[in-house]
């Protein structure tokens, strides 16, 4: 069971777990788990109730990358990489449905100040096709990722992203360069880019 997006505040006074340890002690939960991200997320996976943290990591989200992939490998703590292919960062938004347009804005605009394209990441194709592939991949490079969470409502997007993930991990060099143009984007936008959660 997984306690969701509990700010660090409310999960150092100790009620929100506490109530979880209860539910475990009566045989109703079996692992305890948090989702969130930045400092909230890093706290959970230090604790050792937790056996595993939700996080958002994704080429437009690597944050988490530093800040709770080392606490959650340090602690023996499983993670879950949620929005793991930046929820179609490379979509027009005015293709994007609905309240999804919203939502998927700070992605969009994080890759789009990346100014990265998959040709120069050494792959061809259309980049709706390339895309997807590159983001999954990308975030299951990151080690101590141990599984994601890819949403969609089309059969054939399931089978394609099992198909991505089983060709492995990126090349070093390809999430190199991702990491890098993250870095330089970051820099370059006069802010702190937290984990968008």
């Amino acid at each position: 069971m997984l306690l969701h997006t509990c700010d660090l505040p409310t999960l150092k006074k100790g009620e929100a777990i506490g109530a979880l340890l209860e539910a475990q002690k009566a045989g109703k939960v079996r692992w305890l788990g948090y989702s969130g991200d930045n400092d909230a997320a890093a706290w959970a996976a230090a604790r050792p109730e937790i056996a595993v943290v939700e996080t958002s990591i994704s080429i437009c989200d690597q944050a988490n990358i530093e800040i709770v992939l080392p606490v959650a490998r340090k602690h023996n703590v499983g993670v879950i990489a949620k929005r793991p292919i930046a929820n179609a960062a490379w979509k027009d938004l005015s293709r994007q449905p609905g309240f999804y347009k919203g939502y998927a804005q700070p992605y969009t605009d994080r890759l789009g100040r990346m100014g990265l394209s998959p040709t120069d990441l050494g792959f061809s194709g259309p980049p709706e096709q390339a895309w997807p592939e590159i983001a999954l991949r990308f975030t299951l490079s990151q080690k101590g990722v141990h599984t994601a969470i890819i949403g969609t409502t089309r059969l054939e997007n399931a089978v394609a992203n099992r198909n991505y993930a089983q060709k492995g991990p990126l090349r070093e060099n390809v999430v190199r360069r991702i990491r890098e143009a993250f870095d330089a984007a970051e820099a370059a936008s006069s802010s702190i880019w937290a984990g968008l959660g």
